[in-house]
C-alpha cells in the first residue's frame, strides 16, 4: 500500500467509524424514547436520499445512472430486503442494547453458511468456512449471557436482519448483471424508494391500526403512538437535533462503506468492518453506561475474531483478480475472462455473490 492511497483511506476508514458509532448510538437513544422504528427508518432514507441527491446531481461527483426497465425486478428485489434490513436493526434497537444488538449482527455469516448449504448446491461451504462458525455462534451466545437487555424477539428481529442482509448480497450481484451504475447510484436509487415505501408504510400501519381501534379491535391502541409523539413534541428541539445527526451520520456511514469496499480488497473491508463494529459496540457502552461483564466482552471479542477469520476463509476462496478495482467491476471482468463455460460462470457468480456478505454494512 502506497502513502497516496493510506492518505487516502485511512481518514475515510475513521470517518467510516465515527459515523457508524453515532449513527447506531443515536438510533439506539432515539428509539428508547420514541420507540417509532417505522418512523426512523423513513428519516434515515430520507437522509440517505437527500446526500445522494446532492453528489449526483447538484455537485456530480458521480455520473448519474437511471435505472432501466431491464434491471427494476432486481431493483425491487434489492430495496425489499435492503429495507427490511434497517428495519428489523432498528426495531432491534427498541429492545437491545446497542453493543448486543451489533455483537449479533456479527453473527450474520452464519446465516449465510446456512443459505448456501441449503440453497447452493453447486458451492459447497469449505472446512474453514464451517470452523468460523464456532467462535461467531459461541461469541454472539456469550455476548448475551446476563446481558438486563437481552429480549428474545429482540433477538428475532436482528436475526430477521441477518437473513436480509445475506439476501441483499446475493441480490446486489444479481443486479450488476443488467445495471452498469456505482455503488453511489445504487445507494440513491434504494434510498429513493425506500423512503416512498416506508412513508406508505407508516400512513398504513396507523390508519389500518386506527381502523381496527374503532372497530373494537383491543389489539391496537392508538394512545401509544400518541404518547410517543408527545414525548417527541415535548422534546423537539433535542429529538430534531437527534434525529437530523442520526440521518447524517447513517448516511455518511453507508456511503463511506461503499466506497471504501470499492478501493479495497473485499477481505480488507471484511476485517476493517469487524473492527466497525468493536468501535461501535465500544463507544455505546460509554455512552450510555451500559456495564458489560467479563463473559459478554470474551462473547463480543470471540465473535469478531471468527469474523475477521471468516472474510480470510472467503478471500482465500474467492480472490479477486484486481487488487484495488470497484468490487463490482471485478465481478464483470471475471465473468467475460475467467468462466468461458457457461454452467461455470453462474456457479462461480453465485458463490462470489456470498463474499459480499460481510462487506456490505
Amino acid at each position: 500500500m502506497d502513502l497516496a492511497f493510506a492518505v487516502e483511506i485511512g481518514p475515510l476508514i475513521v470517518l467510516w467509524y465515527v459515523s457508524s458509532a453515532i449513527a447506531n448510538t443515536t438510533s439506539r437513544k432515539l428509539l428508547t424514547q420514541t420507540p417509532l422504528p417505522v418512523l426512523l427508518t423513513l428519516l434515515q432514507f430520507v437522509a440517505a436520499t437527500i446526500v445522494g441527491f446532492l453528489i449526483l446531481h447538484v455537485f456530480k461527483f458521480r455520473s448519474y445512472a437511471p435505472v432501466p426497465k431491464a434491471a427494476r425486478k432486481p431493483m425491487a428485489k434489492l430495496i425489499f430486503v435492503y429495507s427490511m434490513g434497517f428495519l428489523f436493526v432498528n426495531a432491534g434497537y427498541v429492545l437491545v442494547n446497542v453493543s448486543l444488538a451489533e455483537t449479533l449482527r456479527a453473527t450474520e455469516p452464519l446465516i449465510t453458511v446456512i443459505l448456501a448449504v441449503i440453497f447452493l448446491k453447486s458451492e459447497p461451504v469449505s472446512r474453514m468456512e464451517m470452523l468460523c462458525m464456532a467462535p461467531i455462534v459461541l461469541g454472539g451466545a456469550l455476548s448475551s449471557f446476563g446481558d438486563s437487555s437481552f429480549s428474545a424477539l429482540g433477538f428475532a428481529f436482528v436475526c430477521v436482519s441477518n437473513l436480509s442482509f445475506s439476501l441483499r448480497s446475493m441480490y446486489t450481484k444479481k443486479l450488476r448483471e443488467v445495471y452498469t451504475g456505482d455503488a453511489f447510484n445504487v445507494f440513491f436509487h434504494v434510498s429513493l424508494v425506500g423512503t416512498i415505501a416506508f412513508f406508505a408504510l407508516l400512513l398504513f400501519v396507523e390508519l389500518v391500526g386506527m381502523g381496527l381501534f374503532k372497530s373494537g379491535y383491543p389489539g391496537y391502541n392508538p394512545q401509544y403512538f400518541m404518547k410517543d409523539m408527545y414525548i417527541f413534541a415535548t422534546n423537539v428541539n433535542e429529538m430534531l437535533l437527534c434525529a437530523g445527526i442520526n440521518g447524517l451520520a447513517y448516511a455518511t456511514y453507508n456511503q463511506t462503506s461503499f466506497y471504501i469496499l470499492s478501493r479495497v480488497r473485499m477481505v480488507s473491508h471484511g476485517v476493517a468492518n469487524a473492527f466497525r463494529r468493536v468501535v461501535t459496540i465500544l463507544f455505546s457502552v460509554w455512552y450510555f453506561g451500559n456495564h458489560i461483564n467479563t463473559i459478554n466482552g470474551f462473547g463480543i471479542a470471540l465473535a469478531i475474531i471468527g469474523v475477521v477469520l471468516y472474510a480470510k476463509a472467503k478471500d482465500n476462496k474467492f480472490t479477486p483478480p484486481v487488487e484495488q478495482a470497484d468490487a463490482y467491476t471485478e465481478l464483470s471482468e471475471e465473468k467475460s475472462s475467467v468462466h468461458p463455460n457457461p454452467m461455470s460462470k453462474i456457479e462461480s457468480n453465485i458463490g462470489y455473490a456470498k463474499t459480499l456478505q460481510q462487506n456490505i454494512p
